[in-house]
């Protein structure tokens, strides 16, 4: 006699519990009841994000309803290829001919069951499509645990992937282009070709390659990858680099403000 909220389920930071046994395990601390069916899910698929952008929608997020549906690239493939993507926000990807199929979204790679649902997803739609991967794609990144399982897979080349750059390329084959571009890259922490930190870049590149002609100037990142989940901690770094131990002209000094600054 009341309505009935009912979403898919799952911990935070780990992939969507999609079968009976493991939904009641797991989610039994937070879900108030749960609605089970005869029929099996066979494969796990987040909902798609999307708003509305000059009268049309924008994806945000490509999974259930647009994947497994492959995108058109205006270029052809002659061997099929596995881009096992980066780390936050994962996707892979298969390629053969013109077709890329993009998976459904899955998550942030950061522990063992999302680990799991990336590589079961991969073997699934390699299944699904009958396609063999004879390139793997990976960000530079070593200890990305998608950089490791791509290293992993044996008999294929790999390729590595600057992590800005993949972003530019994206953009290009999004829009049917294959002309080299200025593109900017402001997403965060990228793995360098040079073996450092890269952030904040201006590239000139087509798919292939790029040209780093500009970029932020290098600072610490205090805590390490922390300081991705708590950005004031950056703040902190180009504040520290741009005035060091002095307090900025129009930083009001007050008991309160001075312990902040010194803290």
């Amino acid at each position: 006699g009341r309505p009935l909220v009912m979403t898919s389920g799952n911990v935070s930071d780990e992939p969507i519990a999609y079968e009976d046994d493991d939904a009641r395990e797991r989610l039994a601390p937070i879900a108030d009841a749960f609605l089970g069916h005869d029929r099996p899910i066979h494969i796990r698929t987040d909902d798609s994000v999307a708003r509305v952008v000059r009268g049309g929608p924008m994806l945000l997020r490509r999974s259930r309803g647009y994947t497994p549906a492959p995108l058109t690239v205006p270029w052809s493939n002659e061997r099929p290829v596995l881009a096992c993507g980066a780390e936050l926000k994962s996707t892979f990807c298969l390629t053969t001919g013109t077709r890329a199929f993009l998976s459904h979204h899955i998550g942030d790679l950061e522990n063992y069951e999302t680990l799991r649902a990336f590589t079961t997803g991969i073997e699934h739609f390699c299944r699904l499509f009958a396609i063999e991967p004879a390139v793997v794609a990976h960000d530079l990144h070593p200890e990305y645990l998608s950089t490791k399982y791509a290293l992993d897979r044996d008999g294929v080349v790999h390729v590595g992937v600057q992590h800005h750059h993949a972003h530019i390329a994206s953009c290009l084959a999004d829009n049917g282009r294959t002309d080299r571009v200025v593109g900017l890259a402001f997403d965060g922490l990228g793995w360098g070709s040079d073996g450092t930190v890269w952030g904040g870049e201006v590239l000139v590149a087509d798919l292939a390659g790029f040209d780093r002609v500009d970029h932020l100037d290098p600072v610490p990142m205090p805590g390490g990858t922390a300081a991705i989940r708590e950005p004031w901690r950056m703040a902190a770094a180009h504040l520290a680099a741009a005035y060091g131990d002095a307090i900025p002209n129009g930083l009001a000094v007050t008991d309160r403000n001075r312990e902040r600054w010194d803290d």
